[in-house]
């Protein structure tokens, strides 16, 4: 799957992470109350380790395997807000994300961006199936997923987080269905 260039909602620009993204994404990956509701390494949590993936994901976007990181940024500033993306899985799947810096918390924009990610994904694409693994304290991240039309799928375990986490999902022909 090739990356975009851009996506554009009613507040932010979806877009390529760009060198001058350096110190958000640091500001953002740096903060534990954002990264306690990820899975990352504790060595990418780092300066060093975040700038090392920023660089990684810019030099991976034209290359065979992109990765399909993009950072979120405000329509009129083009200010850093914060990352999304997605990935491939198996099964015609495809997972998603998003994290914002906490001045941005609250005020809508992560049902804003999953709703132009979903709608991109499920018309744009051929995936299926769009996975949000949610941890169960994320409570803010299960109402963005619920608004958006996810269903929850229960409990799983996942090697990449400590505990049980929640597995939403929305399904391209639910999606259609909704839309006619």
């Amino acid at each position: 799957m090739r990356p975009f260039e851009f996506l554009k909602t009613p507040r932010t620009n979806i877009r390529r992470l760009q060198a001058r993204d350096k110190d958000g994404l640091i500001e953002l990956l740096s903060d534990r109350s954002v990264t306690e509701n990820m899975a990352f390494p504790e060595e990418i949590l780092t300066k060093e380790g975040i700038t090392d993936l920023l660089e990684m994901t810019i030099n991976s976007y034209d290359s065979e395997k992109p990765l399909l990181s993009f950072a979120i940024a405000e329509n009129n500033s083009n200010t850093f807000m914060g990352v999304t993306g997605f990935g491939p899985l198996e099964n015609n799947e495809i997972e998603v994300f998003y994290a914002l810096l906490p001045k941005c918390w609250g005020k809508g924009l992560a049902t804003e961006i999953l709703a132009s990610l979903t709608k991109y994904i499920l018309t744009k694409t051929d995936y299926g199936t769009i996975v949000a693994p949610i941890t169960q304290g994320n409570i803010a991240s299960i109402k963005v997923a619920e608004k958006n039309g996810f269903l929850n799928y229960g409990l799983k375990e996942d090697p990449n987080y400590r505990d049980l986490i929640f597995i939403f999902k929305k399904v391209k022909t639910e999606y259609n269905l909704r839309r006619s």
